[in-house]
C-alpha cells in the first residue's frame, strides 16, 4: 500500500529532517545521505530494480532509488555527505549502490546509543526525549518552542544525531581549496549564476584545477553541487512563505518548470505535490 506524503520538516544548515507519511516516488537521486526509519516496513529500489523491504534504510549520496510502498510514522533525514554526521553515517552503515546495502546490519549498528537501537522496536516518531538519556543535539539547533510539532522534531534530531554519531569519519580534511570554494559558493550564488571560474580566482587555483579537486573530495563536479544548493535554497525560501514561483527565482532558477524539472530528478516528486502538505518548522 503507498501512502501520500504528509507531515513536517526542518531545515538546518547541513540537514533537511522529515517527519510523518513517506509516500511513493519516482526514480531519483540527490547529493545527500538519506536516512529513513519507519515504524512499519517500508520498500525501495535502486537503479537496477532490486528491490529491499525494511524499517530502516541508509542511501549514499548520487545514488538512483525510489520508494516504491510507502510508511507511516516515519523519520526522512537528508544529511550533506562531506558534514561530519554524513561522513559518519556513511562509514557506520557501509552502504552502496545496490538496494540490499542498504539496510545496516546488527553488526554494523551495534555501537549505537540503546537509544539508536531502541528504536527498531519503537519507531521514530513514539521516541521522547527521556529516552535518549537527557542526550542534546550536538550538531543541529533545535526547533523554536509554541509549534504543535516542536518536541517532535526535538526528538527526531536526537534520533538522526544517535545514527550519525561524530566518529573519526567525521574528522577527514578537505583539501584546503575545497574548503574554500565550498565556503564561497553561497555567496556567489545570491548574486546569481555561479561560474567556475569566478570560484576559481576566489580560491587561487586554475579552473581546472579546481574542477578537478572538487569534484575528487566532493564526490560530484561544481554544477550539480551548485544546483543541490540552488534546491536546498528554494526549499528554505517556500519554508518561509513564499510560492513556489518566487522561491524559484529567489534560488536562481530560470523559471518555475525548471525549478520542476531539478526537484523532480532529485526529489522524485514534483515540489507542487509536497508543498502543499508540509508543515514547515523553524
Amino acid at each position: 500500500m503507498s501512502h501520500p506524503w504528509h507531515g513536517w520538516c526542518l531545515l538546518r544548515p547541513g540537514l533537511l529532517l522529515y517527519g510523518g507519511t513517506v509516500g511513493t516516488n519516482e526514480p531519483h537521486a540527490h547529493h545527500a545521505v538519506q536516512l529513513i526509519v519507519a515504524a512499519e516496513p517500508f520498500t525501495m529500489a535502486d537503479a537496477q530494480g532490486e528491490r529491499l523491504t525494511t524499517r530502516i534504510a541508509v542511501i549514499p549520496p548520487d545514488t538512483g532509488h525510489t520508494v516504491l510502498s510507502g510508511a507511516r510514522g516515519a523519520l526522512l533525514a537528508l544529511l550533506d555527505p562531506r558534514s561530519s554526521p554524513g561522513r559518519s553515517l556513511l562509514a557506520r552503515c557501509g552502504t552502496g549502490p545496490r538496494a540490499s546495502s542498504w539496510s545496516p546490519s546488527p553488526v554494523q549498528t551495534g555501537e549505537l546509543p540503546d537509544h539508536g537501537s531502541s528504536l527498531i522496536e519503537a519507531g521514530p516518531l513514539s521516541l521522547r526525549p527521556e529516552h535518549c538519556g537527557g542526550m542534546r543535539p550536538l550538531m543541529f539547533a533545535e526547533p523554536q518552542t509554541g509549534h504543535a510539532r516542536s518536541a517532535e522534531a526535538a526528538s527526531a534530531l536526537r534520533v538522526v544525531e544517535a545514527w550519525s554519531g561524530h566518529g573519526g569519519a567525521g574528522d577527514v580534511l578537505l583539501h584546503p581549496a575545497v574548503e574554500a570554494a565550498i565556503a564561497v559558493i553561497p555567496t556567489l550564488l545570491r548574486r546569481g549564476p555561479v561560474r567556475l571560474r569566478a570560484v576559481a580566482d576566489a580560491v587561487h587555483l586554475s579552473p581546472s584545477r579546481l574542477a578537478h579537486l572538487f569534484s575528487a573530495h566532493v564526490g560530484i563536479p561544481m554544477r550539480p553541487y551548485v544546483r543541490w544548493l540552488r534546491l536546498r535554497r528554494a526549499i528554505g525560501r517556500v519554508a518561509a512563505g513564499e510560492t513556489l514561483t518566487a522561491a524559484a527565482h529567489s534560488a536562481g532558477f530560470t523559471d518555475g518548470p525548471h525549478f520542476t524539472r531539478a526537484f523532480r530528478r532529485t526529489f522524485g516528486n514534483a515540489p507542487s505535490e509536497l508543498a502543499a502538505a508540509i508543515d514547515w518548522l523553524l
